[in-house]
């Protein structure tokens, strides 16, 4: 009997060892996550021996395959300390918790020899032109955006932590989800559609274009566009002069090729927009396999981090597989204040990559970013979702839905969008902010209102009118304009206008205009002469060529001098006189390109110099029935250069010239600002007066 049983016991532990052994054998899965914030980690490596060894992904999933035994493994990050573990632990528990560091090494200085990290840097950088996927051919692809907001609860004190078992946790602040299609045709030539969306607490997709705009396609271009600001990209000419690079790790994948794991950090006493972070590079290819990006210190409250994930696809070239964001928002910076700092994390997932797409090159114009999710049903999304919802944000697509349809949030961001373009949603009519209030030194305080149809009337006219009253000159002005734009591209449009106001005397204006929302149209404040003016507009703008905007105007009116000009050898005020002109206004931004939004058109702007060119042909008769005929010809150009440190300067060049005898009133004489107080207006001389002198 005794030996039966012990015959089984050895029979029991052969099985059980064996047993282990295939589990050893067996694939591993599991996640690397911070031991503190619970937060899951990006890219860590994880070194199975003999430097072979495997990259955790963009969610920090790992697998080890079946067909590795290593003795021990190492597990290794930038920012956290290094882990040893035995493959048996990780068979009870797969998921692996690393530790931050709480201090940072000093540099490490390798001399005599180059510095091996930028040897490998230099490389990426020059094999950068062939590995850019915005340089490929043609291509097309499928990307789904997720994008939740929710308060920053992860304290080192006992009482915050408990905030994460409260209910109100069990959702988040905001979940938007959209799918976009991009198409590649050549370097420059690209259009991104937001096809689908969907808004937690909003009926319509507004704004589910959000998530999609976050970080860029590529990190190869010489900076990286993240939010509003443009970083100095450590891959780059300019960055491997500016950053530090630090050869971390080499290991091998499964295919037996080598991958370098580098970190870096601005240098020293650099003076820019810098980055920190970490790069998986590809030795075969020299193409970056991983990034990860975070911002240095601030921009006003925001910290933003980005996780890149590249695949090299069978036909060899890579791409972005998976992208990821983190957007930290501090308390003090919100507006309007919020009890705690929030945290935005999006995920991009790029999917059905197409390299040989039949593309008609009229379907790209200098539009690369459009928004057309509320045109389509948002079930269109859920068949292009990469990862099912999880029990959380099924919550909050419910809880925030009652509320929105109770609270009635659609009205409320429709609101707040209208304003952003500068009106205030009436139904069928819109109120326009900018003619409500305003002020300038030959008005004084200026009151009015402007009320124009909106796009729930029609989309391919707008029709409406203003009126408004100085309080210092006593008048009383008013204006109408009838704007129709019958063709998809709402830049082309047949424009019928009259007004009778005041005009600043001397000004000149190019196409476009000022944008309001700059600090150049404050120089509106400091204006002083202005002739009383009554005109007839009949006119067309239209774009041609990409990148040229063209107006034909027909101008007719009278100009009625209020003031003596300082310039004048005469006491009396120049007397009245009849006009009648044509004029021609051309922009010139070579691959300047726009993003179709919400909140309207925007323009990406362009690295090459914009031009502005206005031809005019006119005639005058005043009151003693002489005409005099002239000709202008007014040119600007204007280029900003970019450095690598944080700075940049805009230069700007204007001229004109009059032919033919004119009214004192058509002279230029409108580019000085100086006034009773200090106001700093770009494009202006600040230490000249409002028309203290002509030309």
């Amino acid at each position: 009997m005794l030996k039966r049983f012990f015959n089984c016991y050895i029979t029991l532990l052969f099985c059980a060892a064996t047993l282990l052994a295939q589990t050893i054998q067996a694939q591993i899965s599991g996640t690397v996550k911070d031991a503190n914030t619970k937060q899951v980690i990006p890219f860590a490596n994880i070194i199975l021996g003999n430097n072979l060894g495997i990259i955790a992904d963009i969610n920090g999933t790992y697998s080890i395959p079946s067909e590795y035994t290593p003795l021990q493994i190492t597990i290794s990050s930038m920012g956290y300390q290094t882990l040893h573990l035995n493959p048996s632990s990780l068979i009870l528990n797969p998921n692996i918790e690393l530790q931050p560091m709480l201090y940072q090494l000093d540099e490490v200085k390798v001399r005599p020899s180059k510095n091996p990290a930028l040897s490998i840097m230099e490389q990426v950088v020059a094999n950068a032109p062939k590995n850019n996927p915005n340089n490929y051919p043609s291509f097309s692809c499928i990307l789904y955006h997720k994008l939740v907001f929710d308060f920053d609860t992860y304290e080192k004190t006992n009482t915050d932590q408990q905030i994460n078992n409260k209910p109100e946790n069990t959702s988040y602040l905001m979940l938007i989800e959209s799918v976009s299609e991009k198409k590649h045709l050549k370097k420059g030539k690209d259009k991104e559609t937001v096809i689908s969306g969907r808004v937690s607490g909003l009926k319509t997709p507004t704004i589910a274009s959000l998530s999609a705009q976050l970080q860029p396609f590529s990190f190869y271009e010489p900076t990286v566009q993240l939010l509003d600001f443009a970083y100095l990209n450590p891959a780059s000419e300019a960055g491997l002069k500016n950053y530090l690079f630090t050869l971390s790790d080499t290991l091998l994948d499964a295919k037996g090729d080598t991958i370098f794991y580098l970190t870096y950090k601005p240098r020293p006493n650099k003076n820019i927009r810098g980055l920190t972070g970490s790069f998986h590079i590809h030795a075969n290819t020299n193409a970056i396999q991983t990034v990860t990006s975070q911002t240095i210190g601030g921009e006003g409250g925001l910290t933003l981090s980005i996780n890149q994930n590249y695949q090299q696809h069978t036909s060899g070239l890579w791409f972005p597989h998976q992208l990821e964001s983190t957007l930290h928002i501090a308390a003090k910076s919100a507006s309007p204040s919020i009890p705690r700092p929030l945290i935005g994390k999006g995920k991009s997932y790029v999917t059905a990559i197409n390299t040989n797409p039949q593309f008609n090159p009229r379907d790209f114009d200098n539009v690369q970013f459009e928004d057309i999710s509320r045109a389509n049903d948002s079930l269109i999304m859920i068949s292009y979702r990469n990862e099912p919802l999880t029990l959380k944000d099924s919550v909050t697509y419910y809880k925030l839905d009652s509320i929105g349809k109770q609270k009635h949030l659609d009205a409320m961001v429709n609101m707040q969008l209208s304003m952003i373009k500068g009106y205030v949603p009436m139904g069928v009519l819109q109120l326009q902010l900018n003619k409500l209030l305003d002020y300038n030194h030959f008005e004084g305080l200026r009151l009015g209102l402007g009320l124009y149809t909106s796009p729930k009337l029609s989309k391919n006219f707008t029709t409406g009118g203003y009126f408004a009253y100085g309080f210092k000159d006593k008048n009383w002005k008013y204006g109408t304009s009838l704007d129709i734009t019958p063709l998809k591209n709402k830049e082309n449009k047949i424009i019928l206008a009259y007004k009778d106001d005041v005009n600043s005397t001397g000004s000149v204006t190019f196409i476009d205009g000022i944008n309001q929302r700059s600090a150049e149209a404050y120089g509106r404040f400091t204006t002083k002469t202005m002739d009383l003016n009554k005109e007839a507009t009949l006119g067309t703008e239209f774009r041609w060529l990409y990148y040229l905007k063209t107006g034909v105007y027909y101008k007719q009116g009278r100009t009625e001098p209020t003031e003596v000009y300082r310039f004048s050898n005469t006491s009396t005020i120049t007397p009245a006189f009849d006009y009648s002109q044509i004029e021609i206004k051309t922009k010139w931004a070579y691959i300047e390109t726009f993003s179709n939004t919400a909140i309207g058109r925007i323009s990406n702007g362009t690295a090459w110099p914009l031009l502005w060119v206005n031809g005019t042909w006119g005639e005058t008769t005043n009151a003693n029935q002489l005409n005099d005929s002239y000709q202008r010809i007014d040119i600007q150009t204007e280029q900003t250069i970019r450095y690598a440190s944080t700075m940049f300067s805009r230069i700007r060049l204007l001229g004109g010239q009059l032919f033919g005898t004119t009214n004192p009133s058509l002279l230029y004489s409108a580019l000085g600002t100086h006034s009773n107080f200090d106001l700093f207006v770009p494009n202006k001389f600040a230490t000249m007066r409002p028309n203290e002198f002509a030309s």
